[in-house]
């Protein structure tokens, strides 16, 4: 009997039927700019994870650059809100299921990671997670046939990141994308994290931007060990943390990662008090420069 993971995000954190989260998601690609210069493959994709009514409009603009791409298979690093673990959480299941239909599993990506050190098969840490499953509807309408590999990030030493790494290394080809879930910086008394004072939009919005921009500046650097150390010196609130420097640590032909869009829930909703920023940053592969692995 097949094993199949259910979404519990539908209806909430987008569309519930097949049809309206079709045209949801469509609707967002389609109002997407093109993407500019550098075009070609790509290693990965930074992308966020709100609901879409929030942050689907940045997921868009990062998964636009996908249509038509050759990727056969999509390797989801996502953080863990929910559970406390070391290294990475897999699903080993067949399929996932959203109003779309079935996301078939790389069980042979899956196999691959599970015969590795740090890394184990638990359904529990997806049981009520969205930042991996947030993904998907995006995936089904850019890549349909692609098959993903599931696989949350908990927390890691520096030598962890390293070992993990050369794992994902072994599934790095240029039939893969890596997919990384993340939302930038949480601000306000709700996310106990309020480096400033909230004294009106245009402050709020100014603050967010430095920090927010001190963090992509590291990323599209590919400084791994640099980007930790701004996020332990600032204390900024970057849920996908842990996946972004999984990634940075990955060996892949990368060129300098291009930030694609970048605002904040205060841009949708004008609350400055409380307010979490969204980014996409694509990260092309660089066919002129050796793999250093």
């Amino acid at each position: 009997m097949a094993r199949i993971k259910q979404t519990h995000l539908a209806g909430s954190w987008y569309a519930g039927d097949e049809r309206s989260l079709r045209e949801q998601v469509d609707t967002l690609l389609d109002a997407a700019p093109p993407p500019g210069p550098p075009t070609g493959a790509l290693a990965g994709l930074i992308v966020p994870h709100a609901g879409y009514a929030y942050s689907g409009r940045a997921a868009a603009v990062g998964y636009v650059t996908l249509r038509s791409a050759p990727y056969e298979r999509a390797v989801i690093l996502a953080p863990s809100h929910f559970s406390a673990f070391r290294g990475l959480a897999v699903l080993d299941v067949d399929s996932f299921e959203t109003p779309l239909g079935a996301v078939a599993v790389d069980r042979g990506g899956v196999a691959t990671l599970l015969d590795r050190p740090l890394v184990c098969a638990d359904p529990e840490p997806y049981r009520e997670e969205h930042s991996l499953e947030i993904q998907l509807p995006f995936l089904q309408r850019v890549l349909p046939d692609a098959r993903v590999v599931p696989a949350l990030v908990g927390e890691c030493t520096a030598d962890d990141y390293d070992e993990l790494a050369a794992t994902l290394h072994e599934l790095a080809d240029p039939r893969t994308i890596f997919i990384i879930s993340s939302d930038f910086v949480h601000y306000g008394w709700r996310f106990g994290y309020m480096p400033f004072p909230a004294s009106g939009p245009d402050a709020v919005r100014a603050g967010l931007r430095q920090l927010d921009t001190g963090a992509f500046e590291l990323i599209c650097g590919g400084d791994a060990a640099a980007f930790r150390r701004y996020v332990d010196a600032t204390g900024a609130t970057i849920c996908g943390r842990n996946p972004i420097s999984l990634f940075l640590a990955l060996h892949v032909q990368r060129a300098r990662g291009r930030l694609l869009t970048y605002y904040t829930s205060l841009d949708v909703t004008g609350d400055y008090e409380h307010c979490v920023s969204y980014a996409s940053i694509a990260f092309p592969r660089n066919e002129g420069v050796p793999d250093q692995s």
